[in-house]
């Protein structure tokens, strides 16, 4: 794994015609990011990169990007995967940064860019920033979020046949773990053990404690 800092040319970093990009609050990261993307990177030929968002257009987050970065460096150092690399692209973008651009800015060093995302997110495409023209431009490999693929059946309805040209189903397990549900227990005093690498685990029980005695409720 390496560390990409800046917004500088990836063509000295590319090894492949192919990126697949998995972004992200990680707020924080957890063992469920790992294991989705242990099974993506099994079937997937090219260069990986983990991408945190730096302000997400469909939720509040008041952790510094900073913080949830190297909580992702962390997190997921521990696939040992030489073509993976966590990039810092949207610390150096103003205001909201939405995924079609992220992929356009691949697509200089590509020639293909699929986008890893969760059923959930899937499920509510009509939300994504110009997603018809994004579903042109990439493709979408997307792991499983519910027990009934209810969000698969939605996500398909809305696309028609942009779904058979641009989404692939990620044969991973269901991984019923989320950030939100980790940030619960912590407010509530609960243990995250085995949740997150565990020499993240004080860090990550301390900086949320901090927001939650300080009134912030928007994480």
């Amino acid at each position: 794994m390496e560390i990409l800092s800046g917004l500088k040319a990836l063509s000295s970093f590319s090894r492949s015609k192919r990126a697949l990009v998995f972004g992200g609050s990680f707020n924080p990261p957890h063992v469920g990011h790992v294991i989705i993307l242990n099974y993506a990177t099994e079937t997937f030929d090219g260069d990986v990169f983990v991408l945190p968002t730096h302000v997400p257009p469909h939720k509040l987050v008041d952790i510094p990007f900073e913080k949830r970065f190297c909580w992702a460096v962390e997190t997921f150092k521990m696939l040992k995967n030489p073509r993976l690399y966590v990039y810092d692209l949207e610390r150096h973008i103003e205001g909201v940064n939405y995924a079609i651009k992220n992929v356009e800015h691949f697509l200089e060093y590509y020639d293909e860019v699929v986008l890893l995302v969760g059923e959930d997110a899937f499920g509510n495409i009509e939300k994504w920033f110009e997603y018809e023209k994004l579903f042109s431009l990439c493709q979408f490999l997307v792991y499983p979020r519910t027990r009934d693929g209810a969000l698969y059946t939605r996500g398909r309805k809305i696309l028609g046949q942009l779904y058979d040209k641009s989404v692939i189903r990620l044969n991973a397990p269901l991984v019923e773990l989320s950030s939100s549900e980790i940030r619960e227990r912590v407010k509530l005093g609960k243990s995250i053990a085995g949740m997150v690498p565990s020499n993240l685990q004080d860090d990550i029980e301390e900086t949320f404690k901090r927001w939650y005695s300080n009134g912030v409720e928007r994480i």
